[in-house]
Formats: structure tokens, C-alpha cells, sequence
């Protein structure tokens, strides 16, 4: 008789990350990713006890895939506009990595003032602060404008409701950062 393959919980990660990048969040099942595997639904359930924590684990996983993409672009020397930029061709190169990140509740909901005082996010400010010659609370109030622009941007990219080339993206984010500044 032959022996079953053993399936690793990194194998379902990585089955589960394809799967959600390829067809997108609500594509992530077990039987998908059984399919996937060529294997039956039992491996999802004896590594991760449940569909959710799975699902957990997927998005926690692919947060590496985020991190990598917004690497390439991102210079601390001009931090907002290289770290809004990458979130911008996030949703129009990487549509389905952006939804299940930023368009699903799968983080909870925060606030604004949650979102500035995030630690992710204070690096990003106090590099605007100096890159602009702000106060701190002038640095969060323009990273909080710019960051809004820039998902109605992205989130236009993602719908398909709005086309643009990098060259025009650039343009819009640069004369935005501008303006907010300006204040």
C-alpha cells in the first residue's frame, strides 16, 4: 500500500497564497485548497484546527509577498511619496495581494487616529517631518491626507475605474504631497 504524502502546514500556506493571489480572497477554501494539493480537506483542519485560522495564517503569510513588493520601491529619503507610490501600483499591478490587505475587514477596523499612531506608520512621519520641515503633528496631518489620496487612488486602480500609466501616477501623488504640505 502506498504511503499518503505527508502535507505540511507550509505547503497549505503556500497552496493558500497562491490560491488567494491568483483568484483572489474568496477563492480561499478548503476544498480549494485540497484541490490544490491533490489531497483531501483533513491536512487544513489537523494543521490549522479551522477554516479561519487558516485563513488567518494565509493572510499572515503573504504579508512577506506585501513586504517584498513595497521594498523595491520604497527610499526613506522621500518615504512618503516611494511608500504611497508602492501602495498605488500594489492595487494595479498585485489587484488581488491588495484586496484581501486592504480591502477586507481581516485586520479589524482602526481609527485615524489608530492609523497614525500605528508603529508601521510613525516611521513614514517622522521621515516626512524632516524630508519637509514639519512639526510632528504637521507630518501626521499630511501623512493621514496623503495616505487617504492615495487609496482612493489605488482603490480606483483596483475597481478598474481609473487607467493611468506610473509617469501620470507619479504626477498626482507628487502635486498632492505638495498641496497637503502646503497647508
Amino acid at each position: 500500500m502506498a504511503r499518503t504524502p505527508h502535507i505540511t502546514a507550509e505547503m497549505l500556506l503556500e497552496a493558500g497564497a497562491a490560491i488567494t493571489l491568483e483568484k483572489g480572497a474568496d477563492a480561499l477554501n478548503v476544498r480549494s485548497v485540497a484541490a490544490k494539493l491533490n489531497c483531501s480537506v483533513q491536512p487544513v483542519f489537523r494543521n490549522f484546527g479551522s477554516m479561519e485560522t487558516f485563513r488567518r495564517a494565509v493572510i499572515e503569510y503573504l504579508d512577506g509577498t506585501y513586504q517584498s513588493f513595497i521594498a523595491q520601491y520604497l527610499d526613506k529619503s522621500d518615504y512618503l511619496f516611494t511608500i504611497s507610490l508602492a501602495h498605488i501600483l500594489l492595487a494595479r499591478d498585485r489587484r488581488n495581494l491588495f484586496g484581501v490587505l486592504f480591502l477586507s475587514n481581516e485586520y479589524g477596523s482602526r481609527t485615524v487616529p489608530q492609523i497614525i499612531s500605528s508603529p508601521w506608520n510613525r516611521e513614514a512621519i517622522d521621515c516626512t517631518a524632516v524630508q519637509y520641515g514639519l512639526t510632528v503633528k504637521e507630518a501626521e496631518a499630511v501623512y493621514r491626507d496623503v495616505r487617504f489620496y492615495t487609496f482612493g487612488i489605488a482603490e480606483a486602480l483596483y475597481a478598474g475605474s481609473l487607467i493611468a500609466e506610473e509617469d501620470e501616477l507619479r504626477q498626482l501623488l507628487r502635486g498632492a504631497i505638495r498641496k497637503f504640505c502646503a497647508k
